[in-house]
């Protein structure tokens, strides 16, 4: 045993609970949870929770805060911001995505993401053929200076539209094949040194990969034993096409080719119909919702009730980063849904409490969505860890059954007082 805490709460089997302790080995595990566990603790004055699981990011678009927020003729919609974020990639060089990653690795962590799924799809550094997938090394770097557990995701990106050529900033994205990418993804694997991180396989979109390419890469991710996520159904515009071409939805397009397991995360499925939804979910799909992101992209509103009725496995992710506060994403994901629907308890669980609902969705739903062994206080996970202070004036009154309600339509990143990753202090 390395370290043993015993704080004042501990969020464990779904309730906050006093006089546990906490057990952390040299591997940076749990390796006990009890009430009479043998030693001298590190008393900690707070709750303890598992850290927060960010499952969806793109850290470069940290550098769009304030950008594409001026409307000076009409209102704009998530094509109109995807120019401004083309305008981005033409400047982003190596030292440049190191600096946004670092910066935006650093503020999830002092709020309370110990673990971030990094979907990252812009490459081409440079003109030679070595500066190919120099960005990947940089948000690795990022990442390591910062102390965060990552799942990197690299992005295999080969079309401008379904059926269309790359064009202009998006040449930056070009994977060059399945077979180029999976090379790389392979090299990449016995480069990393760093226990933290790990990869997963992606493809970015319906727009961006041919279905026969999709279905190679979510095979080759079975094979790998590794994470599989896609962008889908976040805009109309996206699913119109696919019906010009396919005939049928994006959703749709993957179940009839067999690309749904129970590694599968399709994150945003704003636009998603509710049969597809249904039989996504029956064949173990999971979701990534990012509701700060779809807020300010305009992208529309999930149909929630839709998925939990399902029993879709749920998780949330930062995605533009124009925020990156889990309490902040996890409260829209629940509020978005009362203003919608003129109803409260949307995400409610089996004892009707949507704190808990919340919490869970927030750190094991998102170590789920990236296969981590994290997003609980359990013998054998991770220990990454937050202290929150659950004595602070803006949860005043809180019982100890309420706080889960109360941190997340209440908190706020800026409770988090102390982080741990792997058992170490960050």
């Amino acid at each position: 045993m390395e370290r043993l805490l015993e704080p004042t709460l501990t969020w464990h089997d779904g309730a906050f609970q006093r006089d546990l302790r906490v057990a952390v080995d040299a591997s940076g595990r749990i390796a006990a949870v009890g009430r009479d566990l043998p030693g001298d603790p590190e008393r900690l004055e707070g709750a303890l929770l598992p850290g927060f699981v960010n499952a969806h990011s793109h850290a470069f678009q940290f550098g769009l805060r304030g950008v594409a927020e001026t409307f000076p003729k009409d209102p704009s919609t998530f094509w109109g911001w995807r120019e401004a974020m083309y305008e981005l990639v033409d400047t982003l060089d190596v030292d440049r995505c190191r600096e946004l990653s670092t910066a935006a690795f650093r503020e999830m962590l002092g709020q309370g993401f110990t673990s971030v799924g990094e979907f990252h799809y812009v490459r081409h550094a440079g003109s030679g053929p070595g500066d190919r997938h120099a960005l990947d090394r940089a948000v690795l770097d990022a990442a390591t200076e910062v102390g965060i557990r990552l799942r990197l995701l690299p992005a295999c990106y080969l079309t401008g539209d379904i059926g269309a050529p790359l064009a202009g900033a998006q040449s930056r994205f070009d994977a060059g094949s399945v077979d180029d990418y999976l090379h790389r993804l392979d090299a990449l694997a016995e480069e990393i040194d760093d226990p933290r991180h790990v990869l997963g396989i992606v493809a970015h979109s319906v727009r961006a990969v041919a279905i026969e390419d999709i279905v190679r890469l979510h095979r080759a991710s079975l094979e790998r034993g590794l994470p599989f996520h896609i962008h889908l159904e976040e805009a109309p515009r996206e699913i119109e096409t696919c019906r010009a071409v396919h005939g049928t939805t994006p959703m749709r397009l993957l179940l009839d080719h067999g690309v749904v397991s129970d590694n599968v995360v399709a994150v945003h499925c704003t636009h998603t119909e509710p049969d597809d939804m249904r039989d996504y979910a029956a064949a173990g799909g999971q979701v990534c919702l990012c509701p700060v992101t779809e807020a300010n992209l305009g992208d529309g509103i999930a149909d929630l009730p839709v998925m939990c009725e399902a029993g879709a496995s749920l998780s949330v992710g930062t995605d533009l980063n124009s925020r990156t506060d889990p309490f902040e994403e996890l409260r829209w994901l629940e509020y978005v849904q009362r203003l919608a629907r003129e109803g409260r308890g949307v995400l409610r669980g089996e004892s009707g409490d949507v704190g808990t609902t919340l919490l869970e969705i927030g750190t094991r739903g998102g170590a789920h969505a990236l296969g981590l062994d994290a997003g609980r206080i359990e013998t054998g996970c991770w220990a990454d860890l937050i202290l929150v202070d659950h004595r602070h004036p803006s949860l005043a009154g809180a019982r100890d059954d309420q706080l889960a309600a109360a941190l997340v339509l209440a908190g706020r990143g800026e409770l988090v007082t102390r982080v741990l990753v792997g058992g170490v202090d960050r």
